[in-house]
């Protein structure tokens, strides 16, 4: 599990990921011809994003805006 092996090495784990199959989305994404700025596309993991990541999964909750489900994020039904 990511306990069992430490920030730094579950980190790396994340960035090799990444790495191999983080334009996953990407390609799909463009292939469905989405209306994106790619020039800002970022990961989550970027430098000087990520705090502004944590921030937001920090404060969504807070304002009942998503919660923790059997998913990762299950997005506040009432908001669509």
């Amino acid at each position: 599990t990511r306990h069992d092996l430490g920030r730094g090495a579950f980190t790396d784990k994340i960035w090799a990921w990444k790495d191999e199959s983080g334009g996953n989305i990407t390609r799909q994404l463009r292939r469905m011809g989405t209306s994106i700025d790619w020039s800002r596309e970022r990961f989550t993991m970027d430098d000087g994003f990520y705090k502004a990541v944590q921030g937001v999964f920090v404060r969504l909750p807070k304002e009942a805006l998503i919660y923790r489900g059997k998913r990762l994020v299950n997005w506040d039904p009432t908001l669509h």
